[in-house]
């Protein structure tokens, strides 16, 4: 896995560690869900990748 460094909000990113704790997994795991659900509800742009092939 790559490690990628992002800026955010301090509200936010304490909504994330609070949502965290509360569901007992990582942050990183939330934010790597959060952004696959946004990437395949986003029926726009339907794209092909290497590993996955999204198609809305």
């Amino acid at each position: 896995m790559k490690v990628v460094s992002f800026k955010i909000e301090e509200d936010l990113l304490e909504l994330l560690e609070e949502y965290s704790k509360k569901r007992n997994t990582t942050k990183s795991e939330i934010i790597r869900r959060a952004l696959r659900n946004y990437i395949m509800r986003d029926s726009r742009s339907p794209f092909e990748t290497k590993r996955i092939k999204i198609i809305a």
